[in-house]
């Protein structure tokens, strides 16, 4: 009796960190199509700025987000692999 209540134990446990990887999955998935909308966004503001100052401030944050997207595809994947 005593196994088969550890292996239970054991099951639910399991299951519980499918769920919490699945769930963290969905949150990353969900965080990049903002950034991917965010960036859009950035983009068609800088085409359609001419300040030099607002221009390069654009374009910096353009930059960050695009960071922010890779570093969280290299974490997507890494989740998809384990």
């Amino acid at each position: 009796m005593k196994s088969k209540k550890l292996l239970e134990k054991i099951a639910n446990w399991l299951d519980e960190e499918k769920a919490k990887k699945r769930d963290h999955r969905e949150e990353l998935e969900a965080l990049l199509q903002k950034l991917k909308q965010k960036e859009a966004k950035l983009e068609e503001k800088l085409q359609q700025e001419t300040n030099q100052r607002k221009h390069e401030q654009l374009s910096l944050n353009l930059n960050i987000v695009r960071i922010q997207q890779e570093k969280g595809n290299k974490i997507l994947q890494e989740l998809e692999e384990s």
